[in-house]
């Protein structure tokens, strides 16, 4: 019988569920960030006697450690993983252990986060301390899977969320504003693929090769990256009969992230139809953001990285030259994507908007 592993969350679970269920499950980690998997100092939490249950043993359990010596102890043949809550869940300190903040204590009330402040040093979410972390534990993950596991064949979930929702315990604009959340994060879980398999040797990718979709019966209920069981028994099925993890490519499936893509609009635009007062910044941020995050997954161009725009560069230009603030999201993010400083300076001198000032300027 081999040996399957999971390291993620609901798409690695669900997955080996369908795709492995004669295997051995020997290792599964779910939703703890690979700064704590790869820090091996225990922690003995005191102060959360009194914290809720789930809250208090979901620490105590991440607090022991020794998820990598359990992995290699498993030495599965086959290791499936996502990073859904790598691009979500921040991480904090706890004397001198990493730890992943639990998804209840972001729902809790004040009185139990102040607490929460008082115990641990919490690192936000997409911070550079944060984002300093991760990468750096990230490289020793694939230097550990290259090193202890070389027999693993590593399976990366390239999961999109979904916004066919075909159930109705969730209204269409509570869902579409999970959506919306969901796809932001979907490029920073890309990258992290892009970063793992340039580093491990032995990996594929895996996109579902069927439509997404959502429904009631979903694990978990229905969410943009809950899929129903049957896109994963099919997905199952499709990965077997194409040969297993020989059959699998070694970069993303373009096809299946544009497609996923083009439904952006057409979602937000129902939405926006049911509720005429939702707020339309969102689309403006994913239809401004996402060539750019695009670019930088496929390949990143060195004139990004020489003299490179910051946001503040962004508003301070608009002030100076058009004597104003960029007026949207979209329009920030566009200019936010030039190459460099100047190329910002040119676009907005060139800008209809500043020649016509040109002459009111000349009189005075």
């Amino acid at each position: 019988m081999s040996v399957i592993a999971y390291y993620g969350s609901c798409p690695s679970e669900e997955f080996v569920k369908y795709a492995f269920p004669e295997s051995r499950l020997g290792f599964f980690c779910y939703g703890i960030n690979v700064a704590s998997f790869m820090d091996d100092r225990k922690a003995s939490i005191k102060g959360i006697e009194k914290w809720p249950e789930q809250i208090k043993k979901k620490l105590l359990y991440e607090a022991k450690k020794g998820f990598r010596d359990r992995l290699k102890e498993a030495a599965p043949q086959t290791l499936v993983m996502d990073f859904s809550r790598a691009s979500r869940a921040s991480i904090m300190r706890y004397k001198n252990s990493v730890l992943t903040v639990p998804y209840e204590l972001l729902e809790a009330g004040p009185h139990q986060q102040l607490e929460a402040f008082s115990l641990f040093k919490i690192m936000p979410f997409g911070s550079r301390e944060f984002w300093t972390l991760v990468t750096n534990a990230m490289q020793k993950f694939c230097d550990f899977l290259t090193a202890e596991l070389p027999e693993t064949e590593v399976v990366f979930l390239d999961v999109p969320p979904t916004a066919d929702y075909r159930g109705t315990l969730t209204d269409s604009n509570t869902y579409m504003t999970d959506f919306c959340r969901w796809q932001m994060r979907y490029p920073i879980c890309r990258m992290l693929i892009d970063f793992c398999l340039a580093r491990i040797k032995n990996s594929r990718v895996l996109t579902p090769p069927v439509p997404i979709y959502s429904d009631d019966a979903a694990l978990y209920g229905p969410a943009p990256m809950h899929y129903a069981a049957e896109v994963w028994m099919e997905t199952a099925a499709i990965y077997h009969a194409n040969g297993g993890f020989s059959g699998l490519s070694r970069s993303c499936d373009l096809v299946s992230t544009l497609t996923n893509y083009s439904g952006l609009m057409d979602a937000f635009s129902k939405t926006a139809l049911s509720k005429p007062d939702l707020q339309r910044f969102g689309l403006d941020i994913l239809h401004g953001a996402l060539p750019y995050l695009f670019a930088k997954i496929q390949s990143p161009a060195p004139s990004h990285f020489v003299e490179p725009i910051e946001s503040h560069d962004v508003v301070a230009a608009f002030r100076w030259i058009l004597g104003r603030e960029p007026e949207s999201a979209l329009t920030f993010l566009n200019h936010y994507a030039l190459a460099n400083r100047k190329e910002l300076r040119d676009t907005l001198l060139r800008s209809f908007e500043f020649q016509n000032q040109v002459k009111y300027y000349a009189k005075q």
